[in-house]
């Protein structure tokens, strides 16, 4: 899983980071009125300790692992990085409707799932397994946390 992986910069991973940050980056500087996710926390230390800490990792991840087996261009060809690009064009528009007090649990949900969908796709694109696997561990923490603030049922 690691032989195929090295450290390096990937103009891809930066791209799909910063693409995906930038809406958090504008919530903090100009939270909406109503603004539900502020309070959003985990009861339990350890699931939002592990949420904070896999985050982190896949941004470092998709920032400094890079295949040996390729270089890599700042759009994989392949329907992969197509498809980690279109889950953040979807996330940018579903903080665009929370921002504009659309605020559903679909909106609520869909912040939640498309960040590790676009970590996994382009981990795929990237064909760096371990950024691949994280981001399906992420998803699992990401969602516990958000599902213990805004329940489903």
């Amino acid at each position: 899983m690691l032989r195929h992986v090295t450290l390096g910069f990937s103009k891809f991973g930066f791209l799909v980071a910063v693409l995906q940050l930038l809406p958090n980056v504008l919530w903090v500087l100009f939270p909406p009125a109503q603004d539900p996710l502020a309070g959003s926390r985990s009861s339990l230390p350890g699931l939002e300790f592990g949420e904070h800490v896999l985050g982190i990792a896949l941004v470092v991840m998709l920032i400094f692992l890079v295949s040996r087996r390729e270089s890599e261009p700042l759009i994989p060809a392949g329907l992969c990085g197509k498809v980690s690009l279109g889950a953040i064009a979807l996330y940018w528009l579903g903080w665009a409707c929370y921002f504009l007090g659309w605020q559903s649990s679909f909106i609520i949900y869909s912040l939640v799932i498309l960040p590790p969908a676009a970590f996994f796709f382009a981990g795929l694109a990237k064909r760096v397994l371990p950024i691949t696997i994280a981001s399906l561990v992420f998803l699992v923490f990401h969602f516990a946390v958000t599902l213990e603030s805004f329940p489903l049922w």
